[in-house]
Parts: C-alpha cells; sequence; structure tokens
C-alpha cells in the first residue's frame, strides 16, 4: 500500500479568527516530532506573517508553502486543481471549491449564516442583499455537503449541520476551540506603541468589523455611560483600514481603532483593557471570550445561546439591541463590584473555566490525527 500524501490546508484563510486558529495549529504542528513524511501544510500571505511573528521553525515541517486563494474564484485555480494530487485533504476552515476531487476531503465549519439563516441580521437587510446572501451561503452549503468529514467547535453547530441535511452523525466531529499558546508565553508578546487615555475605562474588541458583529452599538454605549452614570469610556477597535474608513463620524468619535493585530500583539491587548466587550449576535464559537477570560479581564458578552456556551456564568451579559441595557451593566460593575473579593474571585473562576478547554497542543494533535485517519 503506497503512503498517502496529506495536505493540511490554510491557503483561503485572510482574515480573523480563522487566521489565529491556522497559526496556531501549523505553530503546534512544527514542535511536533515525527511528523509524518507526506505531509504537506500550505498557509495564506497572512497566516504566513503571523507564524513568522511567532519566530516558528517551518522548516521542521515535512513540506511548507505558501499559497492563496480566494473563495468561490479559486474553484478553477492551479492551487485547487493540485489539491486532487493529495490521498486526504484536511482545509482548516472551508468549504474547499472542489468540483471533481476524489480524496479524502475534511472541512472545517464556522459559517452561521449556513445554519442560522433567519438571523437577527438578515432580516435587517435590504430585499437584494437577502438574496445575494442567500446564494452566496447555498453555494457554500453545496460545497459542504461534498466533504467526506465535518469538523466543528461546538455541539450546537453540530446539530445546526444535522438539521440543514449538511452533514449526519457519522460525518461530523467536534474540536473544540481553545487558547492559542503565546498566551501562556510572555516572551512572545509584541507591545502595541499605543498611548491610552488612563482617565477613562478602556473596553476592547477584537474582531473584525462584520455586519454580525453588531460594533454599530459602541457609540450609544459610550454615550449612555457618560450621561446616565457620569463614567468616561472609549472603545477600543481592531479594525482593518476600509473597514474603519467606512465607519461614521459619529462612530469615529467615540471608538479608537488601533488596526489589524498579529497574534502576537493580542495578548498584550488585553492586558491593556480594563474590559473586553463582545456584542456578536451571531457565531459558532469565538475565541474572543476565551482569551478575555484567560487574561483575567471582565467580559461583557451579548446574551445569546453561544456566549453561554463558551462562557457559563463566568460573563456580564446584557441584551445585545440595547445599548442602555449595555451600559447599565458596565456601569454596575464599575461603580460597585470592581474591586470586590467576589468579582476578584469569578476572574480567577472565570480564568480557570477558559483553561479547562482543550489546549492547542491537544487541538493540533486532533486535526493531524483526523488527517491521518479520518473518522
Amino acid at each position: 500500500m503506497k503512503h498517502q500524501r496529506m495536505l493540511l490546508n490554510a491557503s483561503n484563510l485572510h482574515v480573523g479568527g480563522g487566521v489565529q486558529v491556522a497559526t496556531s495549529v501549523i505553530s503546534e504542528l512544527s514542535l511536533f516530532a515525527d511528523l509524518p513524511a507526506t505531509l504537506t501544510v500550505w498557509a495564506s500571505t497572512e497566516v504566513d506573517a503571523n507564524l513568522k511573528s511567532l519566530e516558528c521553525d517551518l522548516s521542521s515541517l515535512p513540506e511548507y508553502e505558501v499559497v492563496d486563494t480566494y473563495g468561490l474564484k479559486a474553484i478553477f485555480s492551479p492551487a485547487i486543481a493540485k489539491t486532487r494530487s493529495f490521498d486526504r485533504v484536511f482545509t482548516i476552515f472551508g468549504p474547499l471549491y472542489s468540483l471533481f476531487s476524489k480524496n479524502f476531503n475534511i472541512v472545517g465549519f464556522a459559517q452561521p449564516w449556513i445554519i442560522y439563516p433567519n438571523n437577527e441580521i438578515s432580516k435587517g437587510l435590504s430585499f437584494w442583499r437577502r438574496i445575494t446572501t442567500r446564494l452566496k451561503f447555498t453555494t457554500q452549503s453545496f460545497f459542504f455537503r461534498k466533504s467526506d468529514l465535518v469538523i466543528v467547535e461546538l455541539e450546537h453547530v453540530a446539530k445546526g449541520l444535522q438539521e440543514k441535511g449538511i452533514a449526519g452523525t457519522n460525518n461530523i466531529n467536534i474540536i473544540y476551540n481553545c487558547i492559542n499558546s503565546i498566551y501562556f508565553d510572555e516572551t512572545k508578546w509584541k507591545e502595541l506603541p499605543i498611548n491610552y487615555n488612563e482617565n477613562k475605562i478602556k473596553l476592547g474588541f477584537v474582531g473584525r468589523n462584520y455586519k454580525h458583529k453588531n460594533t454599530q452599538l459602541f457609540p450609544a454605549i459610550v454615550s449612555n455611560l457618560l450621561e446616565k452614570h457620569n463614567i468616561e469610556a472609549e472603545c477600543y477597535v481592531t479594525f482593518n483600514e476600509d473597514e474603519w474608513q467606512a465607519c461614521s463620524d459619529e462612530f469615529k468619535k467615540n471608538v479608537t481603532n488601533i488596526g489589524v493585530l498579529s497574534i502576537a500583539q493580542c495578548p498584550s491587548f488585553y492586558k491593556s483593557m480594563d474590559a473586553i466587550i463582545f456584542p456578536s449576535l451571531l457565531e459558532c464559537f469565538s475565541a474572543t471570550p476565551l482569551e478575555a477570560m484567560v487574561m483575567s479581564k471582565p467580559l461583557f458578552a451579548s446574551d445569546r445561546p453561544f456566549n453561554h456556551d463558551i462562557c457559563k456564568d463566568y460573563a456580564i451579559y446584557f441584551d445585545p439591541l440595547n445599548a442602555e441595557d449595555a451600559a447599565n451593566k458596565i456601569a454596575n460593575y464599575f461603580l460597585r463590584n470592581r474591586d470586590s473579593p467576589e468579582s476578584i474571585q469569578i476572574l480567577d473562576e472565570a480564568r480557570q473555566h477558559a483553561l479547562g478547554f482543550p489546549n492547542a497542543k491537544e487541538r493540533a494533535k486532533q486535526y493531524l490525527q483526523y488527517l491521518i485517519a479520518g473518522n
């Protein structure tokens, strides 16, 4: 029996949490001894930049290439054609846009719009935007259905895929998201040259400015804190330049943009904040709540099931459609509870809860096991 050629594919990941997961998995694999000689790793330019920022020894991987593919237009690209030369392909977050592959196709799934199409965001879209959005995710669903094995990060995602008929119990497996190893090695943290206003409460948000992230709530939260609680606050976000330029003047007046962070800069950002705010309306699994908890920062999170699944009782929940409710929860914490023994104990318990998730090494090991053996 010939040795099977295996591909770990992160060529399609260019922004957001996918880049972070891919960077973590590949960096952990680079530390493994006795990797299969037939393993090839493809990293996008963005993943490669983060790996090099972390000073990973990529020469330890049997074969490593920087390859970039972009969405549906990759379907006829040379890179996708090349995937057919592998026996087993694991695309860290899919879909893999390949029509004719006969290999064993494993994909990670993290697209909540597919399993929750009638979400709070879609109801506010224009008619034509709803049509184009549905078309986009219907196309993605088609390619996800072609997969031999789908990897998800939480149980509610597995349930959603089954209910939509995209995958069944026999070809879905769960690999939980986790904390990147860099959070436990302060020598690798990179500082941010930012002059914060120390007279204001610093509320941090890590993520892209997607519609479902619900960041438009920030100016109203800041205004409510000042007008109703006499608390000066400022929100700090990590948008790219295009996202920031698309924001209104009112938004920019109350929010400071740090810019896109490298993974090595994320711990320093969390450390510098007084609290983390996460108002998202739609997620499969975001690492932001876990990272906030492991950095012992108070977490104000949208009162939605995906956050409760991750945070349990260790977040302060607010109605993400009500800026006044968010401001009330933030004010109550900083005016009454911030330095109480109970609050300090909860932050410690939250950190221990986050540490209870599988670590990055265990996740990388699971990825490799599925790539080698599938189900």
